[in-house]
């Protein structure tokens, strides 16, 4: 056992079977340090810009722009402009500044973008922190904070929908939008995080934490699906936590109006509130919840003020549908807004596989199925974890190794760096290797 079964196996640390070196960057980089001098020019982490959107204006298609950890406004006073997002360009948050791969960032890191400009008063913020105006799905969103949008404004209509993110796909065309954190936006009419005008969009593993209508009319505490035109979401591995409405027309997280087909996957909602409609409020044309946990006041009959068709959830008291149960979920720490799952809870091991096609990963980046089956709601349960147990399953052993070879053979995957030197190499070998021997965590 040990290293005598790597040798065996033809593999031996120091050889990088892929040829790839530690300093293998993309030519099109653009680095972003909100505390860097002046006078960068971005080309690396050293000469790093400074401001956000100057990166977005040099940045041409096929460029990435790297965010490191801080925050970032739209502009110092001007309430009506945003971060606009381009084709072509990538908006990646979530770095210390050392990396030289996405694969070395950290989900725990903080790029903010915020919309607290002027004074401390919300009441002078940007209206949308982020604007997506018809761009596809080569502009891509990826590892930010958004917050303190506040499209409370009434002259116009991106000033009065979507406080953290506009964004208009409605001539056929959206963005990627993926690992971001929206909390404390707020909008008068629709959308309070997030205001969607036609096109299909998928947004994967994000979290709604806070956010409000504030409007005597809107709807959408979290999310509004627009009327103009109909507009098809896919929401996967998400949490809608504590999102609400002051207006009676509801639509504590989302609110999909006429026409809009919106679908559901891998996802919780806990404590979103409304007069009607605590999850969702509108006339979809399709709404489908599959893999899904509820949590909250009001059960079944608040959580939605119209038809949907929920399968393979958890809904408190019960609700018509293939695969649901009744008994509430138990989270590890809901009031510090830890939505992963308590041991024993209701939901682990219970959802659909075949609705987690094409899901890798859950909100945490880890596996999406484990033990066989898949967990519903936005994470999977680890029951026990280790160094080195890098599928989650309890053990040290071969899959583990396939695993970690891949990250080896490429350097800059983070998946092996067990020793947090943003490097996966042979003293990270050392340390997976003590660990396989012990096969089994402790």
């Amino acid at each position: 056992m040990g290293y005598a079964r790597f040798r065996a196996a033809g593999w031996l640390p120091g050889v990088v079977a892929l040829g790839l070196s530690a300093a293998a960057v993309h030519a099109g980089i653009i680095h972003v340090n909100a505390a860097a001098p002046s006078g960068g020019d971005g080309s690396s982490w050293a000469t790093a810009l400074n401001d956000l959107q100057a990166a977005l204006t040099a940045a041409q298609p096929g460029d990435e722009i790297w965010v490191q950890q801080g925050v970032y406004k739209p502009h110092p006073t001007n309430r009506a402009v945003s971060f606009n997002l381009k084709n072509g360009v990538a908006l990646y948050g979530g770095f210390t500044g050392v990396e030289q791969s996405l694969l070395q960032r950290n989900p725990a890191l903080t790029s903010t973008l915020s919309g607290e400009i002027n004074t401390a008063a919300t009441t002078d913020n940007s209206y949308n922190v982020v604007r997506a105006i018809n761009v596809n799905s080569t502009a891509i969103l990826d590892g930010f904070l958004i917050t303190a949008g506040q499209a409370l404004g009434g002259a116009g209509f991106t000033s009065a929908y979507g406080g953290g993110l506009f964004l208009d796909a409605s001539l056929g065309n959206s963005p990627t939008i993926r690992g971001c954190t929206f909390t404390n936006n707020a909008a008068n009419f629709g959308g309070g995080a997030i205001y969607i005008v036609g096109g299909t969009i998928t947004i994967d593993r994000c979290f709604f934490f806070g956010n409000r209508i504030s409007g005597s009319s809107g709807t959408g505490g979290a999310i509004g699906l627009g009327v103009v035109v109909g507009a098809d979401l896919t929401l996967t591995n998400c949490v809608f936590a504590q999102n609400f409405t002051l207006s009676a027309a509801g639509g504590g997280a989302i609110s999909a109006n006429s026409g809009a087909m919106l679908k559901v996957y891998s996802s919780t909602f806990y404590n979103n509130s409304a007069p009607t409609g605590t999850v969702l409020v509108g006339a979809p044309a399709l709404a489908n919840f599959r893999n899904c946990i509820f949590n909250g006041p009001g059960g079944a009959a608040a959580y939605f003020a119209v038809p949907v068709s929920v399968q393979h959830s958890v809904v408190p008291g019960g609700m018509a549908g293939t695969g649901n149960a009744s008994t509430a979920a138990t989270f590890v720490n809901a009031a510090a807004a830890n939505f992963r799952l308590a041991s024993g809870s209701s939901g682990i091991d219970a959802g659909s596989n075949a609705a987690a096609a094409g899901l890798d990963a859950d909100l945490d980046l880890n596996p999406r199925v484990l033990n066989g089956s898949v967990d519903m709601g936005a994470y999977e349960f680890v029951a026990s974890t280790c160094t080195g147990d890098l599928n989650k399953d309890g053990f040290v052993d071969d899959s583990d190794f396939v695993r970690f070879a891949e990250a080896y053979n490429n350097l800059l995957d983070r998946r092996g760096d067990f020793n947090a030197d943003v490097l996966t190499d042979d003293n990270d070998f050392v340390i997976f290797a003590d660990a396989y021997n012990a096969l089994l965590c402790p």
